[in-house]
């Protein structure tokens, strides 16, 4: 049963057109609400220290979660994770999204309205990425994602563990 509630909204997103917002989504097992503009993976451990980490990969932005924006490059979660773990049919559930609320876009603004939604979703499976990234703890995320968009979800996930 999905379970998700609104943690934060950023009225006025620089990044969206004027009078938008963005909102944080985020639960144990949230849905997944259409549209669907980019899709992220989480992939977490717990370290030799019982220290909770995420998998990030590198990006010409510097590291990400496992990312496929699906306006530029279509395709599904089960894509993404085929590229990232070499199979495709591993259990997710989401644990957060993204929501643009776009009431009026601009023409720099190329995605679906009045909504557009990011999932981030949980990799539920015990699995290895086949890809080169990094293992990231909660306390190091805090200084070097704060500007992300899907840190908070990553965040309310980590800091609550739900099994």
């Amino acid at each position: 049963m999905p379970n998700e509630f609104l943690m934060s909204t950023t009225h006025e997103a620089p990044w969206l057109p004027l009078g938008s917002s963005a909102e944080v989504w985020v639960g144990h097992n949230c849905q997944i609400v259409e549209p669907v503009v980019v899709t992220r993976l989480l992939l977490v451990r717990r370290n030799l220290n019982g220290v909770s980490e995420f998998f990030c990969v590198p990006t010409p932005k510097g590291l990400n979660l496992p990312t496929r924006y699906l306006w530029t490059d279509p395709g599904s979660v089960t894509d993404l994770m085929r590229d990232v773990f070499g199979r495709a049919d591993l259990a997710t559930r989401c644990v957060g999204f993204i929501r643009n609320v776009v009431p009026s876009p601009d023409a720099s603004y190329a995605y679906p309205t009045p909504w557009a939604h990011v999932p981030v979703n949980l990799i539920t499976d015990t699995v290895e990425p086949l890809i080169a990234g990094e293992w990231i703890s909660v306390v190091h995320g805090g200084s070097e994602f704060s500007e992300q968009h899907w840190w908070p979800i990553v965040e309310h996930y980590l800091s609550t563990q739900a099994g």
